[in-house]
């Protein structure tokens, strides 16, 4: 691209050309920016977010320092990962079967939606 900059306003006018390199082959087929919000968020007033503290879950695909988009609103089903209480924490885990009168009652905060990782350097 060219840039021509007129600087008029100066006493000593300068006229400039700066050569930024070819223009892309894509130009002209632009695409909208990605909105993450609008990406990764169903349920706005319903979705909570979760940084992970412990390499537990690298079974699950989830390191230390991961933040996990947790989705209150989203339905649970079989296989569905959730963010469950259990003694005073929060824990993840699986679902593997809905049970209509469980025995044991599992307060399941929501269905994890989306895992954000951070790759590090080596």
């Amino acid at each position: 691209m060219i840039y021509n900059i007129d600087n008029s306003l100066n006493k000593n006018y300068h006229k400039i050309i700066m050569i930024t390199g070819f223009p892309s082959p894509a130009q002209g087929y632009e695409s909208k920016g990605i909105d993450l919000n609008n990406v990764l968020i169903k349920h706005p007033s319903a979705t909570v977010f979760m940084q992970i503290e412990t390499s537990s879950y690298i079974n699950m695909g989830i390191y230390n320092g991961d933040i996990l988009i947790i989705d209150r609103a989203k339905r649970i089903t079989p296989n569905s990962l959730v963010v469950y209480e259990s003694e005073g924490h929060f824990v993840l885990g699986r679902v593997y079967k809905i049970k209509k009168n469980p025995e044991q009652e599992t307060i399941i905060t929501g269905a994890i939606t989306h895992v954000i990782h951070t790759v590090k350097e080596i």
